[in-house]
């Protein structure tokens, strides 16, 4: 599968380094992807991103805008979601262990055991 977001130079950055603090990945295709460890902190956008399946294990996504992100599957073990946006995302399946979640906006986001959390409605 490959990387395909709005900036393509955001996917490339992502793809050579590693790292894209706050990158327009709107609508990244990064199913199946291996970016553990990722460096996407500082508000990078991942609206309606692709990630299903994707290991995002340990990646910093801290202030992340995940709003409408597919993240069915995604390994997240360990990754810093704090103060991130998942307004409207799907984490079903999702692996969450360790992840740091404070101040996470959950609002129409379907968790990893199918419900759904409005807390931050």
């Amino acid at each position: 599968m490959g990387v395909l977001a709005m900036d393509g130079a955001a996917v490339q950055i992502l793809k050579q380094t590693g790292a894209c603090i706050g990158c327009d990945l709107s609508g990244a295709d990064l199913r199946w992807a291996n970016v553990s460890g990722a460096e996407l902190a500082g508000a990078a956008n991942l609206v309606n991103g692709k990630l299903r399946d994707s290991n995002l294990s340990g990646a910093n996504l801290f202030g992340a805008n995940l709003e409408g992100a597919d993240l069915s599957g995604a390994n997240l073990q360990g990754a810093d979601l704090s103060w991130a946006d998942l307004h409207g995302a799907t984490l079903l399946g999702a692996v969450l262990d360790g992840a740091k979640t404070a101040g996470v906006i959950y609002c129409k986001t379907t968790m990893p055991d199918g419900s759904i959390n409005n807390a931050g409605c």
